[in-house]
């Protein structure tokens, strides 16, 4: 048991791991003099001594409510070398549907493609996953991995998913449980990892094969547990909407009971932060109420806290996400309503 990997393959790693985020102080710190650690990294890989660390547990509030974990940054690291030795196989295995952390895809191509889907069929399906990532079952996870992982890193897999982290508490229950089910089965990925952002696309993948390839249904979009299918007629989509709740079960996966619906492409359908709606050949793609109500907040909290590189950076970055949709008249009105002033208090 262990993995063989050259030091200088864990430096680049580490400083793969570190882009974006050079200014974090674990970062930094273990980026000032790294090759002693990575030294230790190493061995621990080699022998099979190593074990994850524990993760920082905090909260997020936009764009919904979610329990956030951050791994120690020589974890990271290890995230980073398990994906690139399974990624290959995993990509020759997921369907062209799929957009959620993906090279050369995203939320905005995404988007992209939901919005020309719409403009061509009268029908969508709108399906959700109720609570995905806390209530992934680990023993579904490892079966699902267990052929597109190397075989000197499945131990690496398996210390991984058994190490867990900070997740919300999901208690489900599928047909064939009995009571204490939920509790007896490990469940749940924690969110912020990058293992578990590849792992949760992966449980999902029988779902695109059985839209695509067994109900013939191929004109869909997912990204990561939201997905949109489409079809000429009504009947095609509600018996694929039963097909997927019975996979779902044997996933071990629940379907959102509010969010799943069947639309016509006429009204408005929500997708990656984003209302789609079919007025004849044309589509109209406008921002949800509550991203912007969230921008609006998150622009007072800056102003208030004067942090003037976050604040303009924030207004960029929401504007570069926005300009996605219908929005000129939009953004116009809000960039109208900011206005930056130095708080009273820092006057002096």
């Amino acid at each position: 048991m262990g993995v063989t990997v050259s030091l200088s393959e864990l430096l680049r790693l580490a400083h793969h791991a570190a882009r974006g985020k050079k200014r974090s102080p674990d970062v930094a710190a273990f980026l000032l003099d790294p090759v002693p650690k990575l030294a230790v990294l190493q061995a621990e890989l080699e022998d099979g001594s190593y074990h994850p660390g524990a993760a920082r547990a905090f909260v997020i509030e936009e764009p919904k409510r979610r329990l956030i974990a951050a791994l120690p940054f020589r974890d990271r690291i290890v995230q980073h070398l398990l994906v690139a030795a399974q990624l290959q196989s995993l990509e020759r295995w997921f369907a062209p549907q799929s957009y959620a952390c993906r090279v050369g895809k995203g939320t905005h191509r995404a988007l992209e493609r939901a919005r020309d889907l719409h403009r061509c069929f009268p029908w969508v399906l709108r399906l959700d996953i109720a609570k995905f990532f806390p209530s992934i079952d680990h023993e579904v996870l490892l079966r699902t991995l267990r052929s597109h992982t190397p075989a000197g890193y499945w131990w690496l897999v398996e210390r991984i998913v058994r190490a867990g982290g900070p997740t919300e508490p999901v208690a489900f229950h599928f047909p064939g449980d009995d009571l204490f089910a939920p509790l007896l089965r490990p469940h749940g990925l924690p969110i912020g990892n990058l293992t578990s952002q590849i792992w949760a696309n992966a449980v999902l993948t029988p779902v695109d094969h059985l839209l695509g390839s067994g109900l013939g249904l191929g004109a869909f979009v997912r990204y990561c547990d939201d997905v949109l299918v489409y079809a000429e007629d009504r009947r095609r989509l509600e018996d694929a909407w039963r097909r997927v709740r019975d996979l779902a079960d044997r996933l071990r996966l629940r379907l959102h009971p509010d969010k799943c619906r069947l639309h016509r492409t006429t009204e408005r359908v929500g997708f990656v932060g984003f209302v789609l709606e079919r007025h004849g050949g044309r589509v109209a793609v406008h921002l949800k109420r509550s991203n912007i109500l969230a921008f609006r907040r998150r622009m007072a909290r800056l102003r208030g806290e004067w942090h003037p590189e976050r604040f303009f950076v924030g207004v960029r970055a929401w504007l570069a996400h926005a300009r996605h949709g219908h929005t000129r008249g939009l953004c116009r009105a809000e960039l109208s309503r900011l206005v930056w002033t130095r708080p009273l208090g820092r006057l002096r």
